[in-house]
């Protein structure tokens, strides 16, 4: 049995607890108590549950800078399949890097989007990071169905593992087949698997299933990969969620243009979380996120980092502090669940997101500067408060930060 005292620690589930001891026995929370003089101190910390990152891409993780240009999103597409078409060889390298980026950051569970499997290889596969992998397909063409539809079956025969489950992905509307997507969905049926799909996306994506034409069809045609009678009946991104609705998790990608139907389709299934990406979705859109609008209305919104294609880094951590400083309003307490038990209930993992008996030793060390110190609901989120280090399953993952807060 071990025992932390922490000068505040978020339960994921209320407010802060002040000067409170965390005690742990093995990979579990036994117990949270007042003050205790002979726990470990560890210092001006807050602890607060481990990060759950629900929607991020590794493989792009090698990327120094956001690519161009975010705001014209039919232009920004291309100069994405171009930079993995110039790095074909660095994709190893780039997950092991994002797997190291993450879990520094505060995150003990992620949700990777995944264009090849990776969990054979044994330099990523040894992260403590825990992974929720979707496997993503697409394709318009005809003999695309067939060949995703084999690769998808065969990956689904790997079952996952305790640290790295398995889903899949279909990509979007505006890149699948409808055979392909009707096959992808039937399987995660048949084999209870999550889906996760990029959905409402973009006003672009709006008007190709509404009328078949405008930028995106004009950036398949470009690509050479147009099919437009595929795109010539009248859809929306709620023909989408009815067909994802099939009795398995779904997490709704980004759903920066969920309209009144898709939100109220939403608020009838608790298997649906809708995915919030806060700083690609200002570097990218210019509309407010709903995000709030959701919450109100009882839909699960949970926080993603998507990749370093249309983000600076991959901090979940840098996402809740960008929440912060647009809703100030809005309690710390409040934002973590964004990040912890929403993400847990999106991803459907038991006995994570948040601190308390009962619960798995998955939490994040947040060492505190000044007048966090004092009002953590305010302040929990300042810019000189940063992720230390985590525990994960009760063994701490040391970071030096962290190693220098535990050495106090």
């Amino acid at each position: 049995m071990r025992r932390y005292r922490a000068r505040w620690l978020f339960p994921g589930d209320g407010p802060p607890i002040q000067n409170a001891t965390i005690e742990v026995c093995n990979n579990d929370i036994i117990n949270l108590s007042d003050e205790d003089s002979d726990a470990v101190d560890l210092g001006n910390v807050a602890l607060i549950p481990g990060l759950i990152n629900a929607h991020t891409h590794l493989e792009f993780s090698s990327i120094s800078a956001p690519l161009q240009p975010l705001k014209d999103f039919t232009s920004w597409i291309p100069s994405v399949i171009a930079w993995r078409q110039e790095h074909p060889d660095g994709v190893s390298a780039a997950i092991q890097k994002g797997l190291d980026e993450t879990i520094h950051s505060g995150v003990t569970t992620a949700a990777e989007i995944a264009t090849t499997d990776w969990r054979s290889d044994s330099g990523v596969s040894s992260s403590p990071l825990n992974v929720l992998m979707f496997r993503e397909y697409l394709g318009l063409s005809d003999e695309a169905v067939d060949f995703q539809l084999s690769s998808a079956r065969e990956f689904l025969q790997q079952p996952g593992s305790e640290q790295i489950k398995i889903g899949l992905s279909p990509h979007s509307p505006y890149s699948l087949h409808p055979d392909l997507f009707e096959g992808l969905c039937q399987l995660a049926e048949q084999h209870q698997v999550p889906l996760a799909m990029h959905l409402a996306e973009s006003p672009e994506e709006l008007e190709l299933l509404e009328t078949g034409g405008g930028k995106l069809a004009a950036m398949l045609q470009q690509l050479g990969v147009a099919r437009p009678e595929l795109f010539k009946e009248t859809r929306s991104p709620l023909d989408y969620l009815h067909r994802l609705d099939c009795g398995v998790p779904v997490l709704v990608v980004h759903g920066n243009y969920l309209g009144r139907r898709e939100i109220e389709f939403l608020q009838s299934r608790p298997n649906m979380a809708v995915v919030y990406c806060p700083r690609t979705q200002a570097a990218m859109q210019s509309i407010d996120h709903p995000w709030k609008e959701l919450l109100a209305v009882g839909i699960n919104v949970a926080l993603g980092t998507d990749s370093r294609a249309s983000n600076p880094d991959l901090s979940i951590w840098k996402e809740l502090q960008f929440l912060q400083r647009r809703h100030q309003e809005i309690p710390a307490s409040e934002l973590l669940k964004l990040a912890t038990i929403n993400g847990a209930h999106a991803l459907q993992l038991d006995r994570v997101g948040l601190l308390k008996q009962g619960h798995i030793a998955d939490l994040c060390v947040v060492s505190l500067q000044g007048a966090s110190l004092e009002d953590p609901e305010s302040s929990l989120f300042d810019s000189g408060n940063q992720p230390a280090g985590v525990m994960k399953h009760g063994e701490w993952v040391v970071t030096p930060q962290a190693l220098k807060i535990l050495e106090q």
